[in-house]
């Protein structure tokens, strides 16, 4: 159940309140972060179940968090959450395998006027595949910025970087898919101008 904007508590009192064991208060947080932190972190493992699994331990480090959580400090909630979901993605993905590129075969056409449900697909599913060939850093610059439509500023907060790396890794991520898709056949997908 949502509550109306004017009535919905900061993220400075819910936090007060989960600090002494208030349970709305967490439930409050859960309905307002856990949509972004699941979504965040599916698009970085690829992954429903084990997106749930990181989603539970952001959400177990919050409710550890609570009382000892300064609002004057650097971090703010949401880029607390952010950062600690990035954090736990590049743990559980330590050592995982991911299916090269190359053991993907293309469907005939992908010519614009072909391009149905299932080229549609396809596409997406080479996409998720070709950002586990990215370093992890850009791949999360990538989620973090065209997914979750952060900007540098924030993502840089998030990821502990400066804004112009932040920048860089965006730029050499989107090159690197660009020569990889353009290998496959695939022209026009991480352009410049199609993308912020």
């Amino acid at each position: 159940m949502r509550v109306p904007f004017g009535k919905q508590k900061s993220d400075a009192v819910l936090l007060e309140r989960l600090a002494i064991g208030d349970q709305k208060a967490f439930q409050s947080l859960i309905q307002k972060y856990l949509p972004y932190i699941l979504k965040t972190a599916e698009r970085m493992t690829g992954d429903a179940s084990l997106a749930e699994d990181i989603a539970q331990d952001v959400m177990i480090k919050l409710w550890d968090k609570a009382p000892e959580w300064d609002e004057r400090g650097p971090a703010v909630l949401k880029t607390w959450l952010y950062r600690v979901t990035v954090n736990l993605c590049i743990d559980k993905q330590r050592g995982k395998k991911h299916l090269p590129i190359e053991h993907i075969e293309l469907l005939p056409s992908l010519a614009k006027d072909a391009v149905s449900h299932v080229h549609e697909k396809q596409l997406e599913d080479i996409i998720q595949n070709l950002f586990y060939e990215l370093t992890e850093q850009q791949r999360f610059v990538i989620v973090l910025s065209y997914y979750e439509g952060l900007g540098a500023t924030e993502i840089a907060e998030i990821m502990e970087l400066s804004t112009g790396a932040v920048s860089g890794l965006l730029h050499r991520a989107r090159n690197t898919l660009k020569i990889k898709l353009s290998k496959l056949g695939i022209e026009g997908w991480a352009d410049d101008k199609n993308n912020r």
